[in-house]
């Protein structure tokens, strides 16, 4: 019996000993990589995505601080932050292949000290410093009115004007308003990004 019991606390002890705590989670890091004055102008972000995953021969994850919305049938981008972009780093990617490239004008570098020796290295950032840039864009992005609620438009040739909500579209991106011109009113759409509460 006390042989027993001495053999399943030992089983018992193995067991607990096996168990290994889960690993603390490895926080991201974004490489930082300036544009050219074309990609600062290029009206699809995936165009950027896609050129530079082309390039690195990779699928990575890359962050563009921006938001692309139609106007007019025409497609324009706004960025939360001009003239970077965000690539994920990973080990043994060439990410300097994208210096001097149509969109990517250089990726950021410092020099560190490594093992005693001067060595340069990519400048990261940390998810967590990404993280408020991405709300920034979101809310660049997604803005909710009220119908005859007074707003003011803060983008584009009618910047400064007073307008009056007429229809949030069921997409949240476009914003239907009366604007008043001299003696008439006229009823436009804008992407909500474009309108401001007095609120706000």
């Amino acid at each position: 019996m006390d042989k027993k019991l001495k053999l399943n606390k030992t089983k018992s002890e193995s067991k607990t000993k096996s168990i290994v705590p889960p690993a603390p989670p490895v926080s991201l890091k974004w490489v930082i990589v300036q544009l050219t004055h074309f990609g600062e102008r290029e009206k699809n972000i995936q165009s950027i995505v896609k050129n530079v995953n082309r390039i690195l021969g990779r699928q990575l994850d890359v962050f563009v601080p921006a938001v692309s919305q139609k106007i007019r049938n025409e497609s324009q981008t706004m960025f939360y932050m001009d003239g970077y972009i965000f690539i994920r780093y990973e080990e043994n990617v060439q990410y300097l292949k994208l210096n001097d490239t149509i969109y990517c004008s250089s990726v950021l570098t410092q020099i560190n000290l490594v093992n005693g020796e001067r060595k340069k290295t990519f400048s990261l950032l940390d998810d967590k410093e990404i993280s408020p840039m991405r709300v920034g864009v979101q809310n660049l992005k997604v803005g909710v009115f009220k119908e005859d609620q007074t707003v003011k438009i803060i983008k584009g040739k009618f910047k400064g004007l007073q307008a009056v909500v007429s229809y949030m579209h069921d997409d949240n991106e476009h914003t239907q308003v009366y604007i008043k011109l001299r003696s008439k009113q006229i009823l436009m759409d804008f992407p909500t990004s474009y309108i401001q509460g007095f609120n706000e």
